[in-house]
């Protein structure tokens, strides 16, 4: 007899041996099984966790962004502030003397040839506006 068919029957002699291989199968199964529950959990919880993470980085820049938006805004508005004081009245005024400029002294008319007269001027533009618009 081979020893392939020496070990088959001291198995069915044995019933021992017999549950003991069925059994050892069994908790291996139930082992692997475990393992493949517990890889599964670990790569939904990394899947999780890498969202999370992301989610806050992401969230975390766009308060940042927010922050510079606001401090932009506030920079802006001091220069808005600081343009309407240079454009002020006064201050131009001010700077206009320390340039040398200042009101005339005399008024200089210059005659332009073929101009008409102003009292000309108004005559026109008067019969410019009494005149009745015609349709063509």
């Amino acid at each position: 007899m081979s020893s392939q068919t020496m070990r088959s029957i001291q198995t069915l002699l044995r019933p021992g041996a017999l549950t003991h291989g069925i059994t050892w199968r069994v908790q291996r199964k139930a082992a692997l099984g475990m393992l493949l529950v517990i890889i599964t959990a670990s790569l939904i919880g990394w899947l999780y966790l890498t969202q999370v993470s992301s989610l806050a980085t992401t969230s975390f820049q766009i308060e940042q962004y927010r922050q510079e938006l606001s401090l932009l805004q506030q920079q802006n508005a001091q220069l808005e502030l600081e343009i309407a004081g240079w454009e002020s009245l006064p201050r131009i005024e001010a700077r206009a003397r320390e340039l040398g400029f200042g009101p005339p002294g005399q008024v200089l008319y210059l005659p332009v040839p073929n101009y008409p007269a102003p009292d000309q001027a108004s005559q026109r533009i008067n019969q410019l506006n009494t005149q009745p618009i015609t349709n063509p």
